[in-house]
């Protein structure tokens, strides 16, 4: 087994054997495995990031402006079931309980400043961005 070379200026070099070529390669392999799944748990969570400010956008614009976004999906639920279990009255006069849209506002906001406060942001989207330039 050949020995390591040293240089003339002292630095180390490995030596130039079938084994070291090797572990060059699944050294190399491993950090394209891990550079890809970084970048899948970036993305999953930059998703999640995106949808959760979305939300927000929509439960403050239902809280601030009045407006009844958040009760359409409940609207067309209702237009699709029987008017035995529905009574059609109801489906033009559905009104959400008043305290479900600030209730539903208040978890999505506390989530999100969980999302930065706890490093989630750092740990998950920041250490990815760090470790492979996108």
């Amino acid at each position: 087994m050949p020995r390591s070379v040293r240089n003339s200026r002292g630095s180390f070099q490995p030596p130039s054997d079938q084994a070291t070529y090797r572990d060059l390669l699944l050294f190399e392999e491993r950090l394209k495995t891990n550079a890809a799944r970084l970048r899948r748990r970036k993305g999953r969570y930059q998703v999640f990031l995106t949808n959760l400010v979305l939300v927000i956008i929509v439960l403050s614009s239902d809280f601030v402006l009045n407006t009844s976004f958040l009760s359409l999906p409940f609207k067309l639920i209702l237009k699709h079931l029987p008017p035995t279990v529905v009574p059609p009255s109801l489906h033009e006069n559905f009104v959400l309980h008043p305290y479900v849209t600030p209730g539903i506002l208040l978890v999505a906001v506390t989530t999100l400043v969980l999302f930065y406060a706890s490093g989630l942001y750092a740990e998950k989207i920041g250490y990815a961005n760090r470790y492979v330039a996108s």
